[in-house]
């Protein structure tokens, strides 16, 4: 089976641009169709306006906030693919971070699904509540989890 689809989930830090230089690595190596996501977490904008950290101003600004850094981050992304003469289409999307990847992940028949390093868990709970183990956990596809930075920006660079 050839890889053919490679979708990359982003969420906006600079580790993610580690994943997306991989992403745009395998997608010029293989020939392959690359799409990246970056979802605006609704569920964490219901979380802090019930604890009442937020009001709904203050949210629904920071909502506004989180889709311009998204859209800032997925144009950044797509420049790099661009330089590299890889196409991106990017995807930004609102909701629950794993539904939204997951489910955009097997809408568009991905080959498989790069993700960033998952982060240390430090408690059971947070196994199946942390948006990065479920993501890796429910994907349809295989996933590939990017590690060392360095590495990765070699192949980056050589490309």
């Amino acid at each position: 089976m050839a890889i053919k689809s490679i979708v990359v989930s982003v969420a906006g830090a600079s580790v993610s641009l580690t994943t997306a230089k991989y992403a745009i690595y395998l997608a010029k190596v293989l020939q392959a169709k690359l799409t990246a996501i970056y979802v605006v977490n609704e569920s964490l904008l219901r979380e802090l306006l019930t604890s009442r950290i937020f009001v709904e101003t203050e949210a629904r600004v920071y909502e506004r906030d989180l889709q311009q850094q998204g859209e800032v981050f997925l144009e950044r992304i797509k420049k790099l693919a661009e330089a590299k003469g890889v196409v991106c289409e990017t995807l930004l999307l609102s909701g629950s971070v794993h539904d939204e990847v997951v489910n955009k992940t097997r809408e568009l028949g991905a080959d498989i699904l790069v993700m960033g390093e998952l982060k240390e868990v430090l408690s059971r709970k947070e196994t199946f509540y942390d948006e990065g183990e479920r993501i890796f956990r429910e994907a349809p596809c295989p996933v590939l989890v990017v590690k060392n930075p360095q590495a990765v920006e070699k192949l980056y660079k050589e490309l």
